[in-house]
């Protein structure tokens, strides 16, 4: 009970009592207020740290989000500037296609070169192609460089071309200026020859060689290459006349795929002149 009395006086004391160092308040409430304010510090600091913590984390993951998401489109941004600087690329040569397909007295359908197969045995190219867009067996396939090959499979929506190069392929050539004959043979790797050509013509390197159109599948006068060297055959009477064809037939990516000659004219008929030969 002493001690009740005690305690009790002294929060009594404690009550009646002001403080003048804290602006007279009573010393009840400034000791209540010194056994609070560390736990209340405490607490704050607590409260106040996991409010940072938790603000910090949505601010990362919504900082994350954002980054991904900038990313994806950066990633998207570069894709689309490859496709516009391989479409810018290829503008010059489907020019170039344009105008030579005008110029042309043939019938003739563009074609994309969708896959290739190049080995000892095949020089094959594939197009986008086929019988849907009027395309058919033996068809002559060129560039504005000239010759590429002939249509040697064709399906619905595409089509398979045996190139020059092909150890299989052959076709009518005209040489120089005289028009010497020959018939010109793969030799595979982008390669091609034309042998027995008789001793005794005319040819010399730098000779340009053009197809004669008596094969019936490529029309006359049309671009093959040009004479390289020319070497004597073991019999003696015949020479064998390489050359490097016109069409870079590694680096195709456009073609185009003869249809049909056009009619010949009727004043064209009359001088005795082929449409070949205008």
């Amino acid at each position: 009970m002493l001690a009740a009395l005690v305690v009790g006086q002294f929060f009594l004391l404690g009550y009646q009592v002001r403080s003048p160092q804290a602006g007279g308040v009573r010393l009840i409430r400034l000791w209540t207020l010194k056994a609070v304010l560390p736990a209340e510090r405490l607490s704050e600091g607590v409260f106040g740290g996991v409010r940072s913590w938790f603000g910090d984390y949505v601010t990362l993951r919504h900082a994350r989000g954002e980054n991904e998401a900038l990313r994806a489109e950066v990633g998207r941004l570069e894709l689309q500037n490859q496709q516009l600087r391989e479409a810018a690329r290829e503008v010059p040569e489907l020019t170039s296609l344009l105008g030579f397909q005008r110029g042309l007295t043939l019938h003739t359908v563009a074609a994309q070169v969708i896959g290739s197969s190049s080995s000892t045995d095949a020089q094959l190219l594939y197009l986008d192609r086929g019988a849907d867009s009027g395309l058919r067996l033996n068809m002559a396939v060129l560039t504005p460089e000239g010759v590429v090959g002939k249509l040697t499979q064709v399906l619905g929506n595409a089509s398979q071309v045996l190139l020059l190069s092909d150890p299989e392929s052959g076709a009518g050539v005209l040489i120089g200026s005289r028009g010497i004959h020959g018939i010109l043979h793969g030799l595979g790797a982008g390669r091609s020859e034309i042998p027995r050509v008789l001793k005794d013509e005319p040819v010399a390197v730098g000779d340009a060689v053009v197809t004669s159109g008596e094969d019936q599948v490529y029309p006359k006068g049309l671009n093959v290459g040009t004479v390289t060297a020319v070497g004597a055959s073991h019999d003696g009477v015949f020479k064998t006349v390489s050359l490097r064809l016109a069409a870079n037939l590694g680096r195709l990516e456009q073609v185009l795929v003869v249809t049909a000659e056009l009619p010949v004219a009727a004043e064209t008929q009359d001088s005795g002149l082929t449409a070949a030969d205008v």
